[in-house]
């Protein structure tokens, strides 16, 4: 039934989504809409937000008119991201007639109010304009906002406007709006683009219907089938080779056209979509007179309050503005963000500090060790035994520096979750960055990271049990390792959203995921996940072990005392500084557009702060694996781990930083819970990505570096 549906439509969306990348300038919402002067455009409305509770609520969930052949679900915008965000896209009576200017025109048809508000209702629409709520509506595909999109000294916009406002003890309902529609006027090609590749399709079936039937048919059925197929395509012609469509199909088909007197526009495209919302009080029965929108002086009748037994008349304006801003660039104004020049900063800062510490390490690996190696070497003709003591180092620990560590299956666990992150995470920002994870298609972000990581649970059970064969120098026992990665960061996911599913539910909240889409998740985790975990575990069998390049004596080394220099917690703390360092301005942005509302499509920013806090990360490793080695500590396995996601601990600092200062008016303990939960999710992600990063550098610095010894 429903719940099977919803697992057939995942499971087919985590395979579509191999092939999505292709396709995905065709995906709907992002091919070019072309409208005749009249035609009808109808508005659609998204989820109620806000930002003081973090709950999204559906539209029609408050007391707003509905359309008159009743509210549909737009079929197209539902996938798992925006199941997931609570985004739920609708129809609404909110209807436009191309370049039509409109004055007062009411929404709630045939009534023209929505009707006498009950108690329960008043009470409702009052406690989500106390917490701020927005009401969101898109047409063609593009938000709605209060801010000015030709405004180019507009640092960011919020999609969106306000529900309504309180003034001296009283809530008042913004139930009149005036929309502004910006349009680009066009020749229709794209239109005629369209109608071209249908008629080519149709000329293809045609053809296709021929050959069938001259291959199954007599002489006499063939000519009558001839004759009806003729028929068929003098039909096509003539649907297609009238007025202007004619003419622009032979212009696009480089053939003449004929004369005509009237080459102008024909076609506009939406470009923009404002509005400035208002409160006007008007009598139901009665007949409306124009007000001047925001305007107190001009607004004789006053604002419109809200209360128990209030009719509320909803009323719009349509205006429409010609713009210069072609189709291609109508999100640049809904994806500007400020302080562009801060952005190249961050990455020149974050540049610097990768050049400064790859010297340091190259001195280390070309000078240091080096130099290391030569007193060894002196030391051990000359037979100088507390010399050697003193000066050896790092080379005093060969015989134990590749010894089993404690737990080995549980950090093998955790490093092939590090391997599914760190490659979910490449490959998702790689994408968005080239382009293909379009701000027009909503939930596709969060979407295709799900698939992502689903479909890469293959190389996480191949990292883990190779990790684990290096480890203990055998595969035995791989089908463990591959059960505990399977369930281990997933797990901690699952068991994160259903706690915070349960608390979140009774509040009516769409952001409260169904049970079809909760049984469909949990069924690609077992039916798809786990299976190919344990497929790339079976991979790993294929790969030899590499050999060590020093042996492991039988008996455990004693570790001294570390000095103050070399203290693992010093250590730990010093290894995030600057990782946090590099990605903290655009943590500040991400942070913003995440829990805030604003807009964020810098991916290619994003990528390249992360290419360069994986190099820090690398560097930061091998430099404190050194000095631990100098120590004469070789358990490093765990430590390299800690310190590769020691920045997790900034971002967690920086995360409550965040809640006490820019979301201080969150509202209640359910928002709390919701953003700490969330936040939790991706500081244990960054925490495994990079501790794997770290663990994967420090390991192979100490093969290099103990090669090197014992080639000399």
């Amino acid at each position: 039934g429903y719940i099977g549906c919803r697992m057939r439509m995942l499971v087919l969306l985590a395979l579509g989504a191999l092939v999505a990348p292709g396709l995905a300038y065709y995906v709907p919402g992002t091919y070019p809409n072309e409208y005749s002067v009249g035609e009808q455009l109808n508005a659609h409305v998204n989820s109620l937000t806000s930002f003081e509770t973090e709950l999204p609520f559906e539209y029609y969930t408050m007391p707003f008119c509905k359309p008159v052949d009743g509210v549909q679900r737009i079929a197209n915008s539902a996938n798992p991201g925006t199941i997931l965000q609570g985004l739920r896209i609708e129809s609404s009576p909110y209807t436009f007639s191309m370049k039509v200017e409109e004055r007062t025109k009411v929404v709630c048809q045939p009534k023209g109010s929505y009707g006498p508000l009950s108690a329960a209702e008043a009470k409702e629409m009052k406690t989500k304009i106390d917490e701020h709520y927005r009401i969101n509506m898109l047409l063609d595909n593009l938000p709605v906002t209060v801010y000015d999109l030709l405004d180019t000294n507009q640092q960011f916009v919020r999609p969106g406007f306000e529900l309504g406002f309180k003034k001296d003890g009283k809530y008042y309902i913004n139930n009149h709006l005036v929309f502004n529609i910006l349009v680009y006027e066009t020749h229709g090609e794209f239109t005629a683009a369209k109608k071209r590749y249908e008629s080519t399709l149709a000329a293809e079936a045609l053809e296709a219907r021929r050959r069938l039937s001259a291959a199954h048919s007599t002489d006499d059925e063939q000519q009558q089938q001839q004759q009806q197929l003729q028929n068929g395509e003098q039909g096509l012609g003539q649907t297609l080779g009238s007025g202007a469509t004619s003419r622009k199909l032979l212009q696009a088909a480089g053939a003449p056209a004929p004369d005509a007197d009237d080459d102008g526009p024909f076609y506009y495209m939406v470009v923009g979509f404002e509005v400035s919302p208002c409160s006007i009080k008007r009598q139901a029965g009665q007949p409306i007179e124009e007000v001047a929108c925001g305007y107190e002086n001009e607004n004789r009748f006053g604002p419109q309050e809200i209360g128990e037994g209030v009719d509320i008349v909803y009323t719009y304006d349509v205006h429409w503005q010609p713009s210069q801003i072609k189709w291609a660039s109508r999100w640049d104004a809904y994806l500007r963000m400020p302080g562009g020049k801060v952005h190249w900063f961050s990455i020149m800062n974050s540049l610097l500090v990768v050049l400064v510490m790859a010297t340091i390490v190259a001195m280390i690996l070309f000078r240091t060790v080096r130099r290391d190696l030569a007193k060894y070497e002196q030391l051990v003709v000359e037979g100088n035994s507390l010399d050697l003591k003193d000066e050896a180092g790092w080379k005093l620990v060969t015989g134990d520096v590749f010894r089993t560590p404690q737990k080995s299956r549980s950090l093998a666990v955790q490093v092939g979750s590090g391997v599914q992150i760190i490659c979910t995470f490449v490959v998702t920002l790689g994408l968005a960055t080239l382009g293909f994870l379009s701000p027009a298609s909503r939930g596709a972000l969060l979407t295709t990271t799900i698939v992502l990581f689903v479909c890469l649970a293959v190389l996480a059970g191949l990292a883990s049990v190779y990790a684990w064969g290096v480890m203990e120098r055998a595969y035995t026992g791989w089908p463990y390792v591959c059960a505990q990665v399977s369930i281990f960061y997933p797990g901690i996911v699952m068991s994160i959203f259903t706690v915070l599913n349960l608390i979140i539910y009774h509040t009516g909240t769409s952001g409260a995921v169904p049970l079809g889409m909760y049984a469909s998740i949990v069924a690609v985790w077992f039916l798809i996940s786990i299976p190919l975990t344990f497929a790339g575990g079976f991979m790993a069998l294929s790969l030899p072990i590499p050999t060590n390049p020093v042996k492991t004596n039988q008996i455990p080394r004693h570790i001294p005392p570390p000095s103050a220099g070399a203290h693992p917690t010093l250590l730990f703390f010093a290894a995030g500084i600057l990782p946090f360092g590099t990605i903290f301005i655009e943590l500040y942005f991400a942070m913003t557009s995440l829990w805030l509302g604003y807009f964020y499509y810098l991916f290619g920013f994003v990528f390249m702060i992360g290419v360069l806090t994986v190099l820090v990360t690398v560097e930061m490793s091998v430099l404190c694996t050194y000095v631990q080695l100098r120590a004469e500590d070789y358990l490093w396995w765990w430590q390299s781990f800690y310190r590769g996601g020691a920045v997790a601990v900034y971002i967690a600092v920086y995360a409550l930083g965040f809640l006490l200062s820019s979301l201080s008016t969150l509202a209640g303990a359910i928002p709390v819970l919701i953003y700490l939960s969330y936040m939790t999710i991706l500081i244990v992600g960054v925490y495994l990505g990079l501790g794997t990063v770290g663990f994967a550098a420090s390991y192979t610095f100490c093969k290099a570096i103990f090669a090197s010894l014992k080639a000399d």
